[in-house]
């Protein structure tokens, strides 16, 4: 259960400069301020990052976040935690050069383009966010209700489409925050239309630190997919699951090209990327993740290995 205390009124007020005091005087826990925002609440949870916005500009509660931030790794690191497999993950995955290169693909793709929510209130915003949100849970539902039902190519297809949603709307979080700040008119495309970036988006955002993907999938696997997310085999994959191909004299139709390994490793994939990089919120989070670890169950992944850990 949630921490009761501070009370949430406090980010329902424009001025944060009382709560921003206690902080730096150290009377309250800005971890305890966060866990005190009910699930659930959207508006609660934005006007908390607006705050944790706030705090963060302030030199004195920074300091006091600074310091108990270092007290609460040190707990970790003294209960055997996994900051060092967390360390192992970067370095096999390539990490540290992967993340700076997310970076820039990020800016390129989100940098000086307007807000993907156009509502002129928290409300009408709100209602945009969630709908972007159900377009993307719904094509992967039914990503994975056609690889139960045998159609491997058209499953693979959608799960290639959730990664590439993925990449599109990783700002949107961002944007729901800044729901009420003046919009930038521009004829440029609001939304990244490149495939290899959005895919590479996509990935990055989600899978260079996933215990869980590793465990699932196995750490080989997931090696592989994301040197496919940085090279054009997703893209081919993509081409594959749709058109006749010629090879070696011989026609392939998509069922030639596509297997259901193929399928099944990027359907869960996506899931589990649409988890991490999409639910935002965790009641999103919490909702994504049970639909995503029924169908792994559903396809016989061993409940064990399924379970949060």
């Amino acid at each position: 259960m949630r921490s009761k205390s501070p009370p949430v009124a406090a980010t329902d007020s424009p001025d944060a400069s009382n709560l921003i005091a206690d902080i730096a005087a150290g009377k309250v826990s800005l971890f305890d301020f966060i866990r005190s925002v009910p699930d659930g609440d959207y508006r609660a949870h934005v006007e908390m990052m607006r705050t944790f916005g706030a705090i963060s500009s302030d030199l004195g509660a920074l300091k006091a976040f600074l310091q108990e931030l270092q007290e609460k790794i040190a707990e970790h690191e003294n209960d055997g935690s996994d900051s060092e497999e967390i360390e192992k993950q970067l370095l096999r995955k390539d990490g540290q050069r992967r993340f700076e290169k997310l970076m820039v693909q990020r800016d390129t793709a989100f940098g000086g383009r307007p807000s993907l929510l156009s509502g002129n209130d928290f409300e009408t915003c709100l209602a945009q966010y969630k709908t972007l949100l159900a377009h993307v849970e719904g094509s992967w539902a039914s990503a994975a209700q056609e690889f139960k039902m045998g159609n491997f190519p058209i499953a693979t297809f959608l799960a290639i489409l959730v990664i590439e949603e993925i990449g599109k709307l990783g700002r949107l979080p961002q944007d729901l925050v800044s729901y009420d700040r003046p919009r930038t008119v521009t004829k440029d495309d609001v939304v990244e239309r490149d495939h290899r970036r959005k895919h590479f988006i996509g990935v990055m955002s989600g899978a260079l630190i996933n215990s869980r993907l590793d465990r699932i999938l196995g750490k080989d696997v997931v090696k592989k997919l994301l040197h496919e997310a940085e090279s054009d085999e997703f893209e081919k994959t993509r081409q594959a699951c749709l058109y006749i191909d010629i090879k070696d004299g011989i026609p392939l139709t998509p069922a030639d090209q596509i297997s259901e390994q193929r399928a099944r490793t990027l359907v869960i994939f996506a899931g589990e990327l649409m988890a991490e990089v999409l639910g935002h919120f965790p009641w999103e989070f919490e909702r994504m993740l049970d639909l995503v670890m029924t169908f792994e169950e559903e396809i016989g992944i061993p409940p064990k290995k399924v379970a949060r850990r």
